[in-house]
C-alpha cells in the first residue's frame, strides 16, 4: 500500500499511518484461509447452488424417511498438538510427546436433526468405511441414507455393490473442504487435546470422547456447526 501510494499517487505515507486509514476503511491484518490451487470454485458454487437438485436425482422412495448425513475423518496421535495458550510474558512451555502413534475418528452428522455418528478407527481403507457406513446404517435401520463425502481413495463410489442396502452417496467438488462442516468440528476438539502428552492411543481417544459427547448427546452443537445456509435448508427440502 505504501509503494502504491507512491507509484499512483505521489504520496509519502508512514506504516502507522497505512494501516491507520485501512483500518478506517474497514481493512483487517489476517492470515488468509488456504484454498487449494486445483479447485474450481465454479463447481463448489454449482454443488452449493444445486445441492436440492442433486438429491432429487437419486430417486429416492418417497414412502421412507430419508437421512441426510456428511462425514469425514480425522487423524489423530501422540505427537503433540501445539495450539496457543496464556502464559507470562517472558515464556510459556509445555512438554511435548514425539511419538508417530496414529489412528482415526470417523465422524458423521444428520444436517437436518443433528444427530451424529462417531467411530474410532485404527487405520483408513475401503474396508473399514464399510464399518462406519454400517454404524450409520444402525442408526435407523428403515431410513434411506444419503452421505456427502469427500473422493478419497477410501470412499466407495455411489452404486457400489459391496454397499448395504437403501445407501446412496453423493460426492463433493474436489478440494473443497469449506463445503463440509466436519471439517471446523476437528479444528474445536484439537482445542481440547492441545498442548497435553498422552502416553496411550486409548489416553487420547478417551480425551477425545469427552469433546466429542456434547455433539453426539444433543443436537444443538451439531446444527451449529452445520448452520441454516444452504445444506440445511436444501437437505431438509428433501
Amino acid at each position: 500500500m505504501q509503494l502504491w501510494l507512491h507509484e499512483r499517487h505521489g504520496l509519502k505515507r508512514s506504516l502507522d499511518s497505512v494501516y491507520y486509514w485501512l483500518g478506517k476503511l474497514g481493512g483487517a491484518l489476517k492470515v488468509p484461509c488456504p484454498v487449494h490451487a486445483k479447485k474450481n470454485a465454479e463447481q463448489a458454487a454449482d454443488f452449493k447452488e444445486h445441492l436440492y437438485q442433486k438429491l432429487q436425482a437419486l430417486d429416492l422412495p418417497s414412502d421412507r424417511k430419508v437421512r441426510v448425513w456428511i462425514q469425514d475423518q480425522a487423524r489423530y496421535g501422540r505427537h503433540t498438538v501445539r495450539r496457543r495458550c496464556w502464559g507470562c510474558a517472558a515464556s510459556a512451555r509445555s512438554e511435548a510427546g514425539q511419538k508417530y502413534q496414529w489412528g482415526y475418528v470417523y465422524g458423521a452428522l444428520d444436517v437436518v436433526s443433528g444427530e451424529a455418528q462417531f467411530c474410532f478407527l485404527p487405520s483408513v481403507s475401503l474396508e473399514l468405511t464399510y464399518t462406519f457406513i454400517e454404524q450409520i446404517v444402525a442408526a435407523d435401520p428403515e431410513a434411506e441414507h444419503v452421505i456427502i463425502w469427500d473422493q478419497a481413495g477410501f470412499h466407495h463410489a455411489d452404486g457400489d455393490p459391496r454397499l448395504p442396502e437403501r445407501v446412496h452417496l453423493l460426492p463433493l467438488p474436489s478440494y473443497s473442504p469449506e463445503l463440509n462442516p466436519t471439517e471446523k468440528l476437528w479444528d474445536i476438539i484439537k482445542d481440547h487435546i492441545a498442548n497435553r502428552v498422552f502416553q496411550t492411543r486409548e489416553d487420547i481417544e478417551a480425551a477425545l470422547s469427552n469433546a466429542l459427547e456434547p455433539y453426539w448427546s444433543s443436537a444443538s452443537p451439531v446444527l451449529s456447526l452445520v448452520g441454516d445456509g444452504w445444506l440445511h435448508t436444501q437437505a431438509n427440502g428433501t
